[in-house]
């Protein structure tokens, strides 16, 4: 157990409780009530499962040196007790440690890597600049000026295009539309346009709700279909959870080979199917890599590339860790971040 006082163990009772209430009525009443409340419950439950995440490793972590000390015998009984047992001391230390991992997980999350990428290809005449975003997550927690933030961002690396690997909308489209996010996308400037497929997210909510959102927020939405400009063909896949989506070889036969093939697929799974129908680069996001550690070794575990760069056979890969984020603002061990893919015309 963590170091104990009365007090503390009421208050970690209180919090375990609010933060499972919280995040009960969000999913089951969100919608009807006021967006500052379902903001705030949204925010506090989250955020309240990262730390209390943090707080039960701390717990283990506490288990795991009393039972090896009973083994081994590394500090004598009296001591101990008195480090682990009723002392406020210790449970601060924890508390403030786990505040202060959150506070510095927070302070990445809004710092921005750009991650730059060069490709030459005989398949394309002149250079083009390419930035890719993915799991904006635009809802309860990210709001349209943060976005504004980020499109400045996109905006200064002055991209040819921009592509999204899905999971522009968190939940339910009604805070999008109540904070204008559709206006603030339109500012992304791309002479070659701004395209994007479906994430899992976009179709739990945006798809049932108002598929119109894309195409007002000058976002062209591939769905197992593809679109061709410049040398360059973008195919879109729809997510993975779409069990009717098409074949990428089904896809594939309209796909004109002598271009350059961009494959936008939310989730990285088999990779080798992308490879055995010569696709030049794919792009996917949806692992966040798992936000913080020791979640980032489960992603790590589950996807053969969770994310960053691989390149197998002919084809290029990156999995994005995402420029958003799913609930609470943290990174811890991951990044949030955006592409910058140059590609260059072979001399």
């Amino acid at each position: 157990m963590l170091p104990h006082t009365t007090g503390l163990r009421i208050i970690l009772i209180i919090l375990f409780i609010l933060g499972i209430a919280g995040m009960i009525l969000f999913f089951v009443a969100g919608e009807k009530i006021t967006l500052a409340v379902s903001r705030g419950l949204y925010l506090f439950s989250t955020s309240w499962l990262i730390a209390f995440f943090y707080l039960f490793i701390s717990v283990m972590i506490i288990d795991i040196f009393r039972l090896l000390n009973g083994a081994f015998h590394l500090i004598d009984k009296e001591t101990m007790h008195a480090t682990f047992r009723n002392n406020i001391a210790t449970s601060a230390t924890i508390f403030g440690l786990v505040a202060l991992l959150l506070l510095l997980g927070n302070m990445r999350y809004h710092r921005k890597k750009r991650e730059p990428i060069e490709i030459i290809t005989h398949k394309i005449e002149k250079p083009v600049r390419i930035v890719g975003i993915s799991d904006l997550h635009i809802g309860y927690t990210i709001s349209a000026r943060e976005v504004a933030k980020w499109v400045e961002l996109i905006n200064s690396e002055k991209p040819d295009m921009v592509i999204i690997a899905g999971d522009i909308i968190d939940n339910h489209l009604r805070v999008v539309m109540k904070d204008s996010v559709e206006a603030v996308l339109q500012q992304i400037d791309a002479p070659m346009g701004v395209y994007s497929c479906t994430g899992n997210h976009d179709l739990m909510f945006a798809m049932k709700e108002d598929a119109g959102f894309y195409k007002r927020s000058g976002i062209t939405l591939l769905r197992d279909s593809s679109f061709s400009l410049d040398g360059i063909t973008l195919i879109g896949r729809d997510d993975h959870t779409n069990r009717k989506r098409q074949p990428l070889h089904d896809i594939m036969k309209q796909t004109d080979r002598s271009s350059f093939t961009l494959l936008l697929d939310h989730q990285p799974l088999h990779l080798d199917e992308t490879v055995k129908n010569e696709i030049d680069f794919q792009f996917s996001g949806h692992t966040h890599r798992g936000q913080v550690f020791p979640a980032s070794l489960i992603a790590d575990g589950l996807f053969e590339l969770s994310h960053g760069y691989m390149q197998k056979g002919n084809t290029h890969f990156y999995v994005s860790s995402g420029i958003g984020i799913w609930g609470g603002k943290f990174r811890i061990g991951t990044r949030s971040e955006y592409l910058v893919l140059d590609l260059k015309p072979a001399k």
